[in-house]
């Protein structure tokens, strides 16, 4: 039904998304009844969805359209998150009287634009390639920074540390999580490049399982998984490699796959 949506929401001009959240409201125990309540297994789910679509969105991305617009997104998505957690927080906390912990938790919530949103709608809309390039390099790098936030609060550490301690943790991950990621997708690319696998449809897997071989490898180095991901599958995307054309297309369908699955989750929860 999501898949045979996809049709109908471009008929009507809507994105998609907004669709599968409806089938996910029309499946829950409200209407139809089936009952999901688990937030964790919804966290768990919801990360490894956001970790495909975000290997998608660079896969298919291409580098001489993002290149251009690099450092404005990397700006976007680092400056500009947190002038926007501030901007959220601060009237929050004055104004409605909220602890300082939960005005930072909802402008943190409030301050990342989705990333399966972003890459799905813009594709679909006539814009500049300079602008597409900056909203997809903000959108596929601001989801990091707010991961990193949010656990930071939900464990306590933000009142463990100052905010200069804060900031040095936030940047140390990211920068770990883009070495790991170029790492990753360049050694995937140069491995890629001289694999003679026996079977045209295990290059697509191959690619993606580099991808998310970045996003485990930040993880366990305690660098941020999402900015690895991200960038080993630009760097992926953009390489010479067999079959690239067959990988793009296998990457959208998971990327789907992965957006329909969160949506369609989020609207049961």
């Amino acid at each position: 039904a999501a898949i045979l949506a996809v049709r109908l929401s471009v008929r009507a001009g809507l994105p998609s998304l907004l669709v599968y959240l409806g089938i996910g409201i029309l499946l829950g125990d409200s209407v139809l009844g089936i009952e999901f309540s688990d937030a964790e297994l919804a966290h768990l789910l919801g990360f490894a969805a956001l970790m495909l679509i975000l290997a998608e969105g660079g896969l298919t991305t291409r580098w001489v359209d993002i290149r251009p617009a690099m450092g404005a997104g990397l700006l976007l998505a680092t400056l500009g998150v947190a002038a926007s957690v501030v901007l959220v927080a601060v009237p929050v906390h004055y104004l409605l009287g909220l602890d300082w912990r939960i005005a930072v938790l909802l402008g943190a919530v409030a301050s990342a634009t989705d990333a399966a949103a972003v890459f799905s709608v813009l594709r679909s809309v006539p814009l500049r390639a300079s602008v597409r390039g900056t909203l997809e390099a903000e959108s596929g790098l601001n989801d990091a920074p707010i991961v990193i936030l949010v656990s930071l609060i939900s464990t306590d550490a933000i009142g463990d540390h100052s905010p200069l301690v804060l900031v040095a943790i936030i940047l140390g991950e990211l920068t770990l999580g883009a070495v790991v990621g170029i790492v990753v997708g360049g050694g995937g690319a140069w491995v890629m490049a001289r694999a003679a696998l026996p079977s045209a449809g295990l290059y697509p897997l191959a690619v993606l399982a580099f991808s998310v071989l970045a996003y485990g490898g930040a993880q366990v180095l305690h660098g941020s998984g999402f900015v690895a991901v991200y960038l080993a599958a630009l760097v992926l995307g953009n390489a010479e490699l067999p079959h690239r054309g067959a990988t793009r297309s296998f990457a959208e369908g998971v990327g789907w796959l992965a957006q329909i699955g969160l949506f369609v989750m989020l609207g049961l929860l």
